[in-house]
């Protein structure tokens, strides 16, 4: 299934949320980190392997690519870069500290400026709407901050890359849920 013509894919997971059973782990059926089968037991009714928990992780090289291929979007990706700074007032996240840092420490980063700058963000939700409920989603959402203050918060330039599933936050353990978004950055 592709929503949206977009690549998606389920990934396994570690019942207790140890590891993705992904590339190199794959075959695996148990958690090389606390041992925990992969898979729910068979049930007499049926045959079926059903996995414990699946990530959901839908594929952002194809909207980004869009981003250079319309010329409404093409001639905004470098604003990042070439717009006015006013002393002491933050307009855009390209004025802060942390991407002046950013910049100094990866300069060959900044020596493009079409390279996508991109904000990350997870909160949780219940699909359900009652607190009762234990079940809740993560979603991880990416905005592209190359475009001006006025674009980069639009919906169709805030991407949603990842729903990790289960009551309980990432914490600690998020570059686990992370992992399969990274890969396909890098």
């Amino acid at each position: 299934m592709k929503p949206f013509g977009l690549g998606y894919q389920k990934i396994n997971m570690c019942a207790k949320f140890c590891m993705l059973y992904f590339l190199e782990n794959i075959e695996l059926t148990e958690c090389r980190t606390c041992g925990h089968s992969c898979y729910k037991p068979i049930t007499s009714r049926g045959k079926t392997i059903v996995a414990h928990k699946k990530l959901r992780n839908f594929s952002i090289t194809p909207r980004l690519q869009r981003l250079f291929m319309s010329p409404k979007t093409v001639e905004h990706i470098t604003w990042h870069q070439s717009h006015g700074v006013v002393d002491g007032v933050m307009v855009h996240p390209s004025n802060g500290e942390a991407w002046k840092h950013f910049n100094s420490v990866h300069p060959h980063f900044l020596a493009e400026s079409r390279n996508v700058h991109l904000g990350l963000c997870t909160n949780r939700f219940n699909p359900f709407g009652s607190f009762v409920a234990l079940y809740s989603c993560w979603p991880v959402i990416l905005t592209v901050y190359n475009l001006p203050p006025g674009m980069c918060m639009r919906p169709k330039f805030i991407f949603l890359s990842t729903v990790i599933p289960g009551p309980n936050s990432s914490g600690r353990n998020i570059d686990i849920y992370l992992r399969s978004l990274i890969d396909e950055l890098t």
